[in-house]
């Protein structure tokens, strides 16, 4: 991960001042132009700059306000310290994201999907800094970016999250494969 200076120089944005991510993701499944519209003007009323994370899988580009950068980067965990608020849809790479970084994040779980994201997100936001909203409403995302503003970064590693899932997943197939091939 690139550190603060680094991240905002990789993505030429202001060294200086508040920048807010947004990565609501593709909006294949659900249409968060509303919630992400929402968002973008609570935000900028707090004098944020905001940039907008494309989604690589993303079928159609959500129209942005004129003041709104758009980046298109992966992974995306590579610049998050660029950024003093991470907003963000609470698929798995997100939630991993926020962990990993410590970033602050308000995290918008979607229950179109298969996968329990409000699950997910609840369990994220015992480990890290990070408020859960549905954010449907304008009192719902009034109320999440007030309580996103108060938090603060994690200081150093997170406790009680462990991020070696891929090679805990890795050694249980490898597992699996010998001992079905016998060896």
């Amino acid at each position: 991960m690139l550190n603060r200076e680094q991240a905002r120089d990789a993505l030429v944005l202001p060294r200086e001042g508040k920048l807010a991510l947004f990565s609501l993701g593709p909006g294949n499944l659900k249409d968060v132009s509303e919630i992400a519209h929402g968002l973008i003007d609570i935000m900028r009323g707090h004098e944020f700059t905001l940039v907008w994370a494309r989604a690589p899988i993303s079928v159609r580009d959500l129209p942005l306000p004129e003041h709104v950068v758009p980046i298109a980067v992966y992974p995306l965990v590579r610049y998050m310290r660029a950024f003093d608020v991470f907003i963000s849809a609470a698929g798995y790479n997100a939630c991993y994201e926020a962990v990993q970084t410590g970033v602050p994040t308000l995290l918008i779980p979607n229950t179109l999907v298969a996968d329990d994201q409000a699950r997910r997100a609840d369990i994220v936001s015992r480990h890290a800094p990070v408020v859960v909203c549905a954010c449907e409403t304008s009192d719902e995302r009034c109320e999440a970016v007030t309580r996103l503003l108060e938090l603060g970064p994690a200081e150093g590693d997170i406790p009680g999250i462990e991020l070696d899932g891929a090679e805990r997943a890795a050694s249980e197939i490898l597992a699996l494969v010998t001992s079905q091939a016998g060896l």
